[in-house]
C-alpha cells in the first residue's frame, strides 16, 4: 500500500511556512548603513578641517601674520566640503610697518576623500595696503585657483582670472590729498602656475613658475614704447629653495631663503606689443646686504623708442656688438643687448654703470 509523500513546500497539517521578508529589507538596511557611515565620515572630515584651519591661523600668528575669515562657515554636506568667508583679511607686521590685505567674499571647495586638492573661487576685489601707504586693488569677472599638495608640500598651484584690472596708487600726499594713481593694468586673461620641478634634484627644492597675460592694456606702457597696441606677456622661471616661502613672504622666511642660497632662474621672459618684442633671461638672488642682485641678458626686436629715447641706427649696432652674443641672421629678428648686471646695489649695462639711485635692502 502506497503512502502520500509530504510536499517539501507544504507544512505538516496542510499549511505552508510563512516566506521570510528579510530579502525585501536588506537593500534598505544596507543603504541606511552606507548613509550613516558616509555622514559620520563627512562630519569627522569637517571637524579635522576646522582643526587644521585653526592650527594654520595660530601658526601664521606666531610668524606675525594675523589672518581672519569673517563669518566663517564650513558646510557642503553630503558630498563636498565648502568653506565660505564674507572676507579674508591679513595684517602683517614687519620692520617697515603693517601691511594689510583683503580678498572680499571667498569660497573654498574640497572633497572629504581628496583633502589634498582644493578649488578656490574669489569675487574680489583684492585690496592691498603696503606699509608706506601705497595701495593695490585688483578686480575681475571671474577668478579661480586650484591647489594640490602631496605629503603636506605644495605640488601644484594654478590661478586663472578673466578680465582682471589692477590699479596701483602711490602713498598719500602729506596734505591728506587722495593718493595719485601710478599705473592701471588690464588683461583679457591672466594665469599663473606653480609646480614642483620634476627634473631638478630634491636638494634644490625647486618650483617652476609660469605666468601668461594676454591683451595687456596700459597707458603707462603705451607712453614708454610709443605704441598703443595691446601687449602679451609670457614668463617661465625656476626658484630653488622655494618651499621656504610657501608659508608667506615674511622677512624671516625671505632671510632663510637667502641664507640657503635661494635663486630665481628666468629661463624665458617675452613681452610683445604689436610688432615690438622684448626677451630676457637670467638669474636673480639677494646679496649679503639683502639687496637684489643678478644678471639679465635682454634682446629686443622692432623697438625704436623707449621713454622718449630713439633706439636705432649706429647706437643699436654698437650696443648689440658690445653684448658679446651672436647676432641674428635676420635683421628684423631679436637683437641682443649688453647684459644688465646688478651687483653691490648698483645697476650696470655692460661695463657702464647706470645713473640710478643705489638699491636698498628689501626687508
Amino acid at each position: 500500500m502506497m503512502t502520500r509523500q509530504n510536499d517539501p513546500g507544504e507544512a505538516i497539517g496542510g499549511q505552508r511556512p510563512r516566506a521570510s521578508r528579510w530579502g525585501l529589507y536588506l537593500p534598505l538596511f544596507l543603504l541606511v548603513l552606507v548613509v550613516a557611515g558616509w555622514s559620520a565620515f563627512w562630519f569627522v572630515a569637517r571637524h579635522l578641517v576646522n582643526q587644521r584651519l585653526d592650527q594654520e591661523i595660530a601658526e601664521a600668528s606666531a610668524r606675525g601674520d594675523v589672518w581672519t575669515c569673517a563669518d566663517r562657515i564650513l558646510g557642503g554636506y553630503p558630498f563636498r566640503l565648502e568653506l565660505r568667508c564674507s572676507d579674508v583679511t591679513l595684517a602683517r607686521l614687519s620692520t617697515a610697518g603693517v601691511t594689510r590685505l583683503s580678498t572680499g567674499p571667498l569660497l573654498a571647495i574640497g572633497q572629504p576623500h581628496t583633502p589634498h586638492h582644493v578649488i578656490v573661487q574669489a569675487k574680489g576685489p583684492l585690496r592691498a595696503e603696503l606699509a608706506d601707504g601705497a595701495r593695490v586693488e585688483a578686480r575681475w569677472e571671474l577668478m579661480e585657483a586650484s591647489r594640490r599638495t602631496r605629503g603636506g608640500a605644495l605640488e601644484r598651484l594654478s590661478i586663472e582670472a578673466r578680465k582682471p584690472v589692477v590699479t596701483i596708487a602711490g602713498p598719500p600726499a602729506r596734505n591728506d590729498a587722495p593718493a595719485p594713481t601710478v599705473a592701471t593694468l588690464s588683461f583679457a586673461a591672466l594665469e599663473a602656475h606653480v609646480r614642483r620641478n620634476p627634473t631638478r634634484p630634491d636638494a634644490d627644492r625647486a618650483r617652476d613658475l609660469f605666468i601668461r597675460g594676454s591683451q595687456l592694456a596700459s597707458g603707462e606702457l603705451d607712453a614708454l614704447f610709443g605704441d598703443a597696441n595691446p601687449s602679451d606677456v609670457d614668463m617661465q622661471a625656476t626658484m630653488t629653495m622655494a618651499d621656504m616661502l610657501e608659508k608667506g613672504l615674511t622677512p624671516v622666511a625671505i632671510e632663510a631663503w637667502r641664507a640657503a642660497l635661494g635663486m630665481v632662474e628666468v629661463t624665458r621672459f617675452t613681452f610683445k606689443k604689436g610688432i615690438k618684442q622684448f626677451d630676457a633671461r637670467g638669474q636673480l638672488q639677494l646679496d649679503a646686504e639683502k639687496r637684489l642682485a643678478g644678471r639679465i641678458e635682454p634682446s629686443i626686436a622692432n623697438i625704436d623708442q623707449f621713454a622718449g629715447l630713439r633706439l636705432r641706427g649706429g647706437a643699436m649696432d654698437l650696443a648689440s656688438a658690445l653684448s658679446g652674443r651672436a647676432q641674428p641672421a635676420d635683421p628684423s629678428g631679436l637683437r641682443p643687448l649688453p647684459a644688465i648686471d646688478i651687483r653691490g646695489g648698483r645697476v650696470f649695462l655692460g661695463p657702464i654703470r647706470l645713473p640710478l639711485p643705489p638699491l636698498q635692502p628689501l626687508y
